[in-house]
């Protein structure tokens, strides 16, 4: 299934969206809206598992906007395939079947099956929705000019190796890391590392005006930003809300509650939407805790 062309002119457009603070908050709340939705469209988080001579491929999407690294934060060298369009959890095709299996493109040009690199030298593959491009990728010194015919067009430069460990950001594109285990016995989910705690934003000007952050926000900018004119937002940098699949992220409101520091146990913006929180934890509302507080710094300090 193809994109719509406003789909399309929708993700181009975001590339210059950094610069586009002249945007009214009502032209914000409509792009971001439909920039969402054309992220979950573009980098769905079920890709079907392939499976391909007795093994399963399982891929996992990390962060929205990103390239798959290795641990030295490394890129890997890819073959790329064009005109691979969303949806890319379709059932016996997308980048995932084409990097593990090929396709009938590159099959025409003389490139087989078994012809084709050693699949468990692939790491994962990138995909730019935009470009409708698949980058499939692979273990440093895999790719040779004998795979030529395999690709529309291959970069070997790059050097990563071993499994991706992380994604760093990159707009447009996203990861999608890979999993390879034997179909027999049954398989299981791969396991994932705890994502770390976010760092406070410092306080200033209107959140949803500050440059985008892609690596936090999956569209740039804070959800509440797209709803009510962002005049619900707290002037601080509220929760990130990009995060791996399978992965949520540090979040203080799905903690054990505190009933010695809050009234109901968590800070009161939890009670809503959590995502609309600060990154930073807001101080006890307990007054008991308060002054419990003042009392042990004050014999502290004896």
């Amino acid at each position: 299934m193809k994109l719509t062309c406003t789909s399309l002119i929708l993700l181009s457009a975001a590339s210059s969206f950094a610069d586009a603070y002249s945007l009214s908050f009502a032209d914000t709340d409509t792009f971001e809206l439909v920039q969402q939705s054309s992220l979950e469209q573009c980098f769905p988080s079920s890709i079907p598992w392939v499976n391909y001579k007795g093994n399963d491929y399982i891929f996992s999407r990390e962060q929205y906007n990103s390239v798959c690294v290795d641990n030295k934060g490394k890129q890997y060298e890819w073959g790329a395939i064009q005109g691979v369009y969303p949806s890319i959890a379709t059932k016996g095709g997308g980048c995932s079947n084409f990097c593990v299996k090929g396709y009938g493109r590159a099959e025409a040009k003389g490139c087989s099956s078994s012809q084709r690199p050693n699949p468990n030298k692939l790491v994962g593959f990138d995909y730019d929705c935009d470009k409708a491009t698949c980058y499939c990728l692979y273990e440093k010194d895999t790719l040779s000019s004998k795979y030529d015919k395999c690709f529309d067009s291959m970069d070997r430069s790059n050097k990563g190796s071993g499994d991706v460990t992380r994604a760093t950001t990159k707009q447009g594109t996203t990861c999608y890391s890979l999993h390879i285990q034997p179909s027999d016995p049954q398989p299981r989910a791969p396991t994932r590392k705890p994502t770390k705690k976010p760092s406070p934003t410092p306080r200033g000007q209107s959140i949803c005006v500050r440059s985008p952050d892609y690596d936090c926000y999956k569209s740039g900018r804070p959800q509440c930003c797209s709803k009510n004119n962002g005049k619900d937002c707290p002037k601080e940098m509220t929760m990130c809300d990009n995060h791996p699949e399978g992965g949520g992220g540090w979040n203080y409101c799905t903690q054990s509650p505190d009933f010695d520091c809050y009234k109901d146990g968590r800070p009161s913006c939890c009670a809503k939407n959590s995502l609309n929180c600060p990154q930073k934890q807001p101080s006890c509302d307990m007054k008991k805790s308060s002054e419990k507080l003042a009392s042990q710094r004050f014999l502290r300090s004896v």
